[in-house]
């Protein structure tokens, strides 16, 4: 039905407290606090979920025991510890579901030698573990493990406020918020991993760069290989573009070479048993025991792993989808004219071809191992389009 002089919403619009309520969301101030308390929300309330309910998931306990191993050789001794700490906060269900909900789980609860020998492939997380065991005198094993994702959720979340503060975006959150929940934000929270801390440290790096502090981010980019070897893609992905750029190479050509170095020096020293076996094991075939585990490589394993990887990928996770809305975003923005500096446009590249490189470098096809990416991207181009709901509400009442 039309109403005189335009649609029923028109009049709608134009009627007492309605055109009030108009008139203050036309407030710049106003939506740019609504903006901010619906973020600290969303955060709180995440981290508030991930506190009482954590996801007590296998890489928990890995975690967990290879903390324990500066004190406990014995596989016997390690493992009886490690359930122990575990059985102390987790349910009768959730212990369950870790011991016994398929064969893998359960040979790892029976066997303690087969337990031991899949911590090779997290010793490599030092700084993490070293962090753990940090806080172990203070929260314990198991709580200091909960809040090293529940922490940095929260810091990272104050940390986007920040960045969109400074660029004038923060309106932007009503649509940074839902694309960081699906590309896993949330889930990282509540998961005991280390992906919340590293993406934390990213971020800053990222936001660093952006700055021209160079030195300060290579800093950051150094430690986080050390939280989780696999973001060396970063750096990698980083470097490409100060070439491509004319960025200062030097920094970025230290951090990855030193990064690189300290990775390979870690890997040796903690008993990791190679890039290989490490994707055999993740993308082919689940492994028992990772003790003296040397398979012939196999091209048709190694296509099997990628297939895998990236059906999984498309069928059951988003950092795809928002990658390809991410590319179609910036493709539109550029379109509409020149937004945001030469940094802006480079970090973009960057963490584009960073996500096209973590896949092609190991094809796991989980959303959480792809935010620090999709995460920063997003968070990049809503600075640059600076979104202004304000501006609409205005001329639609008009």
């Amino acid at each position: 039905m039309m109403a005189r002089g335009g649609t029923v919403m028109d009049w709608a619009l134009r009627r007492g407290i309605v055109q009030w309520l108009t008139q203050a969301l036309g407030s710049k101030r106003l939506l740019d606090r609504l903006a901010t308390a619906f973020f600290a929300v969303v955060c709180l309330a995440i981290s508030a979920y991930a506190l009482v309910r954590p996801d007590y998931n296998w890489d928990m306990v890995a975690y967990v025991a290879t903390a324990l191993e500066d004190r406990h050789s014995d596989p016997v001794e390690l493992h009886a510890e490690t359930w122990k700490l575990i059985g102390e906060r987790a349910s009768d269900t959730q212990l369950y579901a870790l011991q016994q909900s398929n064969p893998y789980n359960l040979n790892q609860w029976q066997n303690p030698a087969d337990f031991q020998s899949q911590l090779s492939m997290y010793r490599v997380k030092v700084a993490y573990i070293a962090t753990l065991r940090a806080l172990e005198p203070v929260v314990g094993l198991v709580n200091a493990a909960i809040l090293l994702s529940v922490l940095p959720s929260l810091a990272l979340g104050g940390f986007c406020l920040f960045w969109l503060a400074r660029e004038d975006a923060l309106q932007g959150v009503f649509v940074l918020a839902p694309l960081l929940v699906l590309a896993d934000y949330a889930h990282m929270t509540t998961a005991v991993v280390p992906d919340m801390l590293v993406s934390l440290v990213s971020f800053v790096a990222i936001y660093l760069l952006l700055r021209k502090r160079d030195l300060a981010a290579c800093v950051l980019l150094f430690a986080s290989v050390f939280l989780r070897p696999d973001n060396i893609i970063l750096v990698f992905a980083l470097l490409l573009t100060a070439i491509a750029f004319g960025w200062r190479v030097l920094p970025l050509l230290i951090t990855f070479v030193a990064a690189l170095a300290g990775g390979m020096i870690v890997a040796r020293l903690g008993g990791h048993p190679g890039w290989w076996a490490h994707f055999y094991f993740s993308c082919v075939q689940i492994q028992n025991s990772m003790a003296n585990f040397h398979p012939d490589f196999s091209l048709v394993d190694f296509a099997r792993g990628y297939v895998r990887g990236a059906v999984v990928a498309v069928m059951d996770n988003e950092w795809p989808a928002i990658l390809a809305l991410l590319l179609a975003g910036w493709a539109l923005l550029a379109r509409a004219g020149p937004m945001g500096g030469g940094r802006e446009n480079a970090l973009v590249f960057a963490l584009a071809i960073g996500t096209l490189g973590k896949f092609a470098s190991f094809p796991l096809p989980d959303d959480r191992f792809f935010f620090v990416f999709i995460g920063a991207m997003s968070m990049m181009l809503v600075t640059m389009w600076k979104p202004r709901f304000d501006t609409a509400v205005a001329q639609r009442a008009a």
